[in-house]
Order: C-alpha cells, then structure tokens, then sequence
C-alpha cells in the first residue's frame, strides 16, 4: 500500500511539472516562466581510474587514482561547463519588449554592475547523478527570492497608481483576488516585466504599479499555459477575474491588450488594485 501512495504521489508532482510553462532557448537551457527559473542539465563522462603504477599513462592528465577522485573531477568539469552555459542563458531572457538581458546590460551600466552582483553569488541548486561511468549534473538558477536575479534588478517598481477608469455603469464595484489573462490564442511571449494595457494603449499593469518586494518574491506575473490550474492557484486566490487578451503587442509581441470594459472592472476596487499591486497576476500562453 505504501508503495502504491508513494508512486501516486510522484505521478502527481510529475503532471504538476509538466503543467508548468518552460521554454526552451537556443543553447537547450530550460526557462520555467511559471516557477521562475532557468536550468540546464549536463552529462561528463568520468576519467579513466588507473591503480597500476606501471601503467603509463598513471598520473597523466584526465585521469584519476580512484573512483571518489574520477567522480569529483567529472562533476567539477560539468560545473563549470554548466555555470558558463547558465551566464549564456540568463542573457537570453527577455527583460521586457525592449531589452533582453544583455541588451540591458549592454545599455544600462547601473543595471550591469546589479546583474555582475547576482552572477558573481553563485547560489544555484544542484543535482547530482552518477549513473556507471558518468555524471549527470543539473544546476538550477532561481529568478525570485533572495538571493534570485529579480532582487538584483533595479527598475523604477511602484513609482504610479493605477489608471482611474470608474464606470457609471458600475454601481457595486466586484472585489477581485486577482487576474487570470487568457492570451493562449495569441502568438504571445513570456517576459520578465509585461505590460498590459486597453485596446486605446492606456497602460493598467506594469512594473511602475506593482510592489518591489512582491517582485522579488513572487515575479511581475506567473506563465502558465492551464486555465484549471491557473484559476485554483493561491497566487490569484479564490476569486480572480478571468479576462481575454485582445491582441499581443510590441514588436516582440509581450505585452497583451484587453477590452476597457474589462480593464474598468478589474481597477474599480480599491481592494482588487491592492492585490495587482502585490503581482496577483498569472497570464495565460499556448506552450509551442
């Protein structure tokens, strides 16, 4: 029976995985737009162990005295194959429709000395895996929390109130938990600073709305590709409102449109503009 739960439940976390909305970038590193991470998983094959004083090729480069020794050389070549491959990937991520992360770094030198800190910190996750002759390494590289690259972004976060949009034909405003952005039927793409505006171009959600702290915590918004999911996520809470993207914009299409009837009804509560302010926002895009 215990076997039997315990299968259930890694079945479980495996679907749980896969609902998440990752991308893949041109070096094969994972991009996890709904957990907020960047990963890449390398194999090394170990060095040849040689016990043999006679041998000659003993001692010689690329090679070890024993197993402990091959193991922990092929899982330090895979560090540093992963930790450059990782400084690669972070500069593929686009920042927002106007800047990819190098892109930033290359304009800004504020912004550049800022991401040298996080780089130079080093706390990605490893996992480990020695499979016969070889190791399989995993790092992952976290975007939020303390010590992820959000924290290490310095933008003008909360610096504007949301626009006021009242509504005459609004009588008793509806109190949101937060927002759930259906824009799967548009050829959209993730970001890490979004914006959302009206079909007119007013501009209701970005990084000048919400709060720094939140930010860093949580993420602007949340890619998922699941309505179910989506609408059942606590970061939304029980009563999200569900809203349809009109068209993506910007010439790398991540900022998403909506319809200003619907814009009225998400700003009208003061209470559901607190909860955009602390990033109750997940948007909705079709996995490719």
């Amino acid at each position: 029976m215990g076997k039997i739960f315990l299968a259930l439940i890694c079945i479980f976390i495996n679907v749980a995985h896969s609902l998440d909305f990752v991308s893949r970038d041109f070096f094969g590193a994972k991009i996890n737009w709904t957990g907020m991470s960047v990963s890449f998983q390398i194999t090394e094959k170990l060095p040849r162990v040689i016990i043999d004083t006679k041998d000659p090729e003993y001692g010689k480069p690329g090679t070890a005295f024993n197993i402990s020794e091959a193991r922990n050389k092929a899982q330090l070549k895979a560090r540093e194959n992963i930790n450059m491959q990782l400084v690669r990937s972070i500069e593929t991520v686009r920042v927002n429709d106007e800047y990819t992360m190098i892109q930033k770094i290359q304009a800004d030198p504020s912004f550049r000395e800022r991401v040298n800190e996080f780089f130079q910190l080093e706390k990605s996750e490893l996992k480990v895996n020695y499979n016969k002759d070889r190791v399989t390494v995993e790092s992952v590289l976290h975007l939020k929390g303390r010590y992820g690259l959000l924290n290490y972004i310095d933008l003008e976060f909360g610096t504007e109130d949301f626009p006021n949009l009242e509504s005459e034909e609004i009588v008793l405003p509806a109190h949101y938990t937060g927002l759930v952005l259906d824009a799967r039927h548009l050829d959209g793409e993730p970001s890490l600073f979004p914006r959302i505006s009206t079909e007119k171009g007013l501009e209701i959600y970005s990084y000048h709305h919400v709060n720094k702290n939140s930010v860093i915590d949580h993420g602007m918004v949340s890619f998922q590709s699941n309505p179910e999911q989506a609408l059942q996520d606590k970061r939304v809470g029980n009563n999200p409102l569900y809203i349809l993207a009109t068209s993506a914009l910007g010439k790398n299409r991540t900022g998403f449109a909506i319809n200003t009837e619907d814009a009225k009804s998400l700003l009208v509560s003061k209470e559901t503009r607190k909860h955009l302010k602390r990033c109750a926002v997940i948007i909705l895009l079709q996995k490719k």
